[in-house]
């Protein structure tokens, strides 16, 4: 059994504990504009850091563009759920993609547009527009999108009560993320020896990985269970535990996304705002992917 670096570990449980208890209180106010406005600032605050850490990158001026329409969707798309009073609006809003698609082209086109009056070096060019691109599908589509839209999807007749707008379901979704993060990390600590991907990430093993699964299970039924009969419309047990364990695969996948990221920008955290985990980018990576595979398994499962 490995030696536990406990500096490092009471840094990242005093951060935990911190976020978790203003988690806490977000949730329990009441207030579904004040768990939208939660999900926008933690999107917002990763989108600086995303522009702070390619600052080396080609376009990286250009990419404040990208910023303000992030910016643009984000409150564009808040006020359309928000704005929503009955169950057939809300169903109507979860099939209405355009404000991502609008500003997504938009996005695209003024990436372009600012490239026409820089001169071209090689790739330098295309690497400036993905890069923005890159930007705005990763944080404000995948993270702040998703997670608003989960807010509202199980079928309800209002939005006023956050026991029933989706906050049980953001709940669960970050428990599982943060429980796969943390069982890798202490079954890794403890018992991991065989490497992962140790080009991208040393510190991931395999026994890790494999212990991530078990402990993100048991806060996907541990949340169930809080839960009561709030999150019955998610299904049956077998349902909760195959959502569980995509969620977990996608979340160890955006763990790993970010950790590409930081490698290709050659920095070890995406900031320093949160003591043993780095930036807001670090603590939200994993939910990034896991947020769109659990909108996208439950709309198909438990709502059509």
């Amino acid at each position: 059994m490995k030696k536990i670096d406990t500096r490092s570990m009471a840094k990242r449980l005093f951060s935990t504990l911190l976020l978790w208890g203003i988690v806490a209180a977000v949730l329990l106010s009441g207030q579904v504009s004040l768990v939208v406005g939660t999900v926008i600032v933690l999107t917002v605050l990763g989108s600086v850091e995303y522009v702070m850490i390619t600052r080396s990158t080609p376009g990286h001026k250009r990419r404040l563009g990208s910023f303000a329409i992030a910016v643009i969707y984000l409150l564009w798309l808040a006020y359309e759920l928000v704005s929503t009073n009955n169950n057939n609006e809300i169903i109507h809003k979860q099939n209405d993609f355009s404000p991502e698609m609008i500003c997504l082209l938009l996005t695209l086109f003024v990436a372009f547009l600012m490239t026409l009056w820089k001169e071209i070096r090689g790739m330098d060019s295309i690497n400036a527009v993905a890069t923005n691109v890159l930007g705005f599908i990763y944080i404000p589509i995948l993270f702040g999108g998703f997670m608003m839209r989960l807010a509202f999807l199980p079928p309800v007749t209002t939005v006023s009560s956050p026991e029933i707008s989706g906050v049980w379901l953001l709940l669960f979704v970050a428990i599982v993320t943060k429980f796969t993060d943390m069982g890798a990390y202490l079954t890794g600590t403890l018992f991991g020896s065989t490497k992962m991907i140790k080009h991208i990430s040393p510190g991931k093993t395999w026994e890790g990985t494999i212990g991530s699964f078990a402990v993100a299970q048991g806060g996907a039924f541990g949340v169930c269970f809080l839960a009561g009969d709030r999150l019955d419309w998610m299904g049956e047990w077998w349902n909760i535990l195959i959502l569980g364990v995509l969620i977990s695969i996608a979340a160890i996948i955006g763990d790993l996304a970010e950790s590409i990221l930081k490698r290709s920008v050659e920095t070890k955290d995406s900031g320093g705002m949160l003591p043993g985990i780095g930036g807001v980018l670090d603590l939200i990576d994993s939910i990034c992917f896991a947020a769109p595979v659990a909108y996208f398994y439950l709309y198909f499962t438990a709502i059509h």
